[in-house]
């Protein structure tokens, strides 16, 4: 699934900036450029070193990973041993957007983020995930200010799997500036 750069002009913008900033911050942990397998152990061991190996959090990435990983090189064409450019991320977007690996990824992220098992994602969980990734409390909170809005404009203290999944709809298919989801990956 080789991309070439000169594709990336059919993409909106504001989406082409979005699925960067998702593969550079929660994919390429190591930002070296591309995705490989390592970037998914790394951040296995991350998990483990912040909440612990019997954690519901780092036992729910053990299982998750191989599975996003298979998805994710299947979905690109490549073999589980190579690595995904952020030009093979993009035409994934582009070209799958409601593939396979994005159900399992989209699950393991609100499993990741739902650290006390409530079913649902409060503040204090959001931050504490976000900070793995390398994303400041005060980024996260504002983050989270921005999307955890009622419909009738009221901050909520928490979002459940319905709302999760809405945002990350936001997140990745819309190219509404104003659009709630926009927030939920941190500020656009």
């Amino acid at each position: 699934m080789r991309q070439q750069n000169g594709k990336k002009a059919e993409i909106n913008p504001f989406l082409l900036r979005k699925w960067t900033y998702a593969f550079s911050t929660f994919f390429d942990i190591n930002g070296n450029g591309s995705l490989e397998w390592k970037d998914f152990d790394t951040l296995a061991q991350i998990i483990c070193a912040t909440r612990g190996s019997r954690s519901h959090e780092y036992i729910s990435a053990k299982l998750a990973f191989p599975e996003i990983w298979y998805s994710l090189t299947q979905a690109a064409g490549i073999d589980e041993a190579g690595k995904l450019s952020l030009d093979d991320w993009i035409a994934l977007w582009k070209e799958n957007r409601n593939g396979k690996w994005t159900k399992v990824y989209l699950d393991y992220m609100y499993t990741l983020f739902d650290a006390s098992g409530d079913r649902l994602v409060d503040q204090a969980e959001y931050v504490q995930v976000m900070q793995y990734f390398s994303i400041d409390r005060e980024t996260a909170n504002h983050a989270f200010d921005q999307f955890a809005v009622g419909k009738d404009g009221t901050l909520l203290m928490a979002i459940d799997w319905k709302q999760f999944n809405e945002l990350w709809k936001e997140y990745f298919h819309s190219t509404e500036h104003t659009a709630k989801g926009n927030y939920l990956l941190g500020c656009p």
